[in-house]
């Protein structure tokens, strides 16, 4: 039931996830709504509390009601999400700030036609910002830190990586294979977004604990849920998975050469990234690109193959997604084949009018009536496609 308090404003899941997320320790340093100068500071020198953070943590809420409660500067603001109390602010200050200059803090860009979630984060976005201790109901956010943390306690050298697999491929394979091999532990920071998806994350998660339970040593990979809210969405994306890597207890961060937010340039014959000008307390590695040659006839990273371009089959993991979305069956150098079946087989639910009898009809069997599973015949088909003696 809501409150009768009239100092209360109107928040959507994703502030009232991000603020979670501060609450439980995961963006470390940030443990508060900032004020107007602490606000300032870290956008202009990207610090707080003499440590390094991508932007100000604030909460500027849009909305008729939520600017009339503003306005009147109360001390303490409730916090409503769906009619309910969830939270509240003991108010240190309430300051104006300007939409469009906190959009080019965030995605370093205004251009709203263009890029949906700038514009989505436009609407979120209030004139004034409120400053304070803050407190949220919990969802387990906080569960999920102590339970890794006490996995963890006992081994030295734990290493991170944040990871979408939509779909995972054999060189997400290969980069967790390398990681495992000097570190006690990696950590998968699977990335699950507020709104629901075409891959949902229950089956990237399955798909990806399979691999794990199937090909890796046991008790050297463990999965993390990464709640994507909006301040994922900009510039500073690679900055804040390495600060929740951080949090989380590891000691070093994974990161793909390719990835968008790493601002990859050449400065005195040396490779640089945003990481060199910003010390965040863990080591940040980038992965070279890796490609399958078929010269080589394997897969190789792209600075130590001597074939060409021209060679190289990418593993763009869009392009996969767009075979499984057609039906297609990706080939096995791109993917396990029972992964793809297990994709397939929640895309297309219900795909085939008669299963059993095709499944019967395309593999040897004992003579024994079996029900089968659409996985079952997506993995039998795969075999008969890398069958040879007939090609």
């Amino acid at each position: 039931m809501e409150s009768l308090n009239k100092n209360k404003i109107y928040i959507d899941k994703e502030a009232l996830i991000t603020l979670e997320m501060v609450q439980a320790g995961l963006l470390k340093p940030i443990d508060k709504l900032m004020n107007k100068k602490e606000a300032e500071i870290a956008d202009k020198y990207k610090k707080y509390k003499n440590k390094v953070v991508p932007f100000s943590f604030i909460l500027a809420p849009a909305g008729k009601r939520n600017k009339e409660v503003l306005q009147t500067n109360p001390k303490k603001i409730e916090l409503i999400y769906k009619g309910k109390k969830v939270g509240e602010v003991d108010v240190e200050e309430i300051f104006k700030i300007d939409p469009n200059e906190r959009l080019k803090t965030i995605y370093g860009s205004t251009d709203t036609k263009n890029y949906p979630h700038i514009a989505k984060t436009k609407k979120r976005l209030g004139e004034y910002a409120i400053a304070g201790n803050f407190w949220v109901e919990e969802s387990g956010i906080k569960k999920t830190l102590d339970f890794v943390k006490e996995k963890t306690k006992n081994l030295n050298s734990i290493v991170g990586m944040t990871m979408h697999a939509k779909p995972i491929h054999r060189v997400h394979e290969k980069i967790m294979r390398m990681a495992i091999e000097k570190n006690d532990l990696l950590i998968v920071f699977l990335v699950k977004n507020i709104q629901e998806e075409d891959m949902p994350y229950k089956l990237r998660y399955d798909a990806l604990q399979e691999i794990i339970n199937n090909y890796f040593p046991k008790d050297k990979v463990l999965i993390v849920p990464l709640l994507n809210t909006y301040i994922f969405s900009g510039v500073n994306e690679a900055i804040l998975d390495a600060m929740i890597a951080k949090n989380f207890g590891c000691n070093k961060f994974l990161i793909g050469q390719t990835h968008k937010g790493l601002g990859i340039h050449y400065e005195a014959d040396h490779l640089k990234s945003i990481f060199d000008s910003m010390d965040l307390g863990i080591e940040v590695e980038t992965i070279n690109e890796y490609v399958y040659c078929n010269l080589c006839k394997t897969i190789v990273s792209i600075n130590s193959c001597p074939h060409g371009s021209h060679h190289h089959i990418s593993y763009h993991s869009d392009s996969i997604y767009e075979l499984l979305k057609t039906g297609l069956i990706p080939p096995t150098i791109l993917m396990r084949k029972e992964i793809s079946a297990k994709y397939l087989a929640s895309l297309f639910p219900n795909r085939f009018k008669n299963l059993q009898k095709l499944y019967y009809d395309i593999t040897p069997n004992k003579g024994l009536i079996e029900n089968s599973s659409e996985e079952d015949f997506y993995i039998a088909l795969m075999k008969l496609y890398q069958t040879s003696s007939l090609t």
